[in-house]
């Protein structure tokens, strides 16, 4: 059995709740110390919840979903991420299914994997405003992204994007 995300299941106010784990046991070394250490794990935790609903029957109304990752400092660079953010089911009175949602991701970096000489890594932020927009099997989905602290670095970017599918 598996569990979906789509505009059919988010009908009143149903929820997805994950929790799981990954393990891979093979040698691990840290690229900084050279220390070697056998098996990496992830732990992760995951919830997609309907918070209010226009009709308690349909699917139109916000959604919150969040996750969270984390894994062994000395083996990821990356090893903290938190994403949150909101989801407005069928926002705009037309005929075809749209959502428009705002997201935000924090991604701490591991100072174990910070080079002798160099400063501490900063926490990278990133927030991201999304609308989807699908007429039976087009899908069209414009994104603006904003990051700071690019790479653990100090610095800003700003992403513009469009995503197109085609499902048949």
């Amino acid at each position: 059995m598996r569990a979906f995300d789509n505009v059919e299941t988010r009908k009143g106010y149903s929820g997805l709740y994950q929790f799981g784990a990954s393990y891979n046991p093979a040698r691990f070394t840290n690229p900084v110390s050279a220390q070697s250490r056998s098996g990496n794990y992830l732990l992760y935790w995951m919830a997609t919840q309907a918070l209010w609903r226009v009709d308690s029957r349909e699917a139109r109304g916000l959604d919150l979903t969040a996750a969270y990752d984390w894994s062994p400092a000395d083996v990821n660079r990356n090893n903290k991420l938190l994403t949150a953010g909101f989801r407005f089911n069928e926002p705009l009175p037309v005929p075809i299914h749209n959502t428009m949602s705002f997201g935000y991701v924090r991604n701490s970096l591991s100072p174990q994997f910070r080079l002798p000489g160099t400063p501490g890594f900063k926490t990278e932020n990133a927030f991201e405003f999304n609308a989807l927009f699908q007429k039976r099997m087009v899908l069209l989905q414009p994104v603006v992204q904003y990051y700071e602290n690019v790479g653990g670095r100090p610095g800003r970017a700003v992403v513009f994007g469009f995503r197109t599918k085609v499902e048949l």
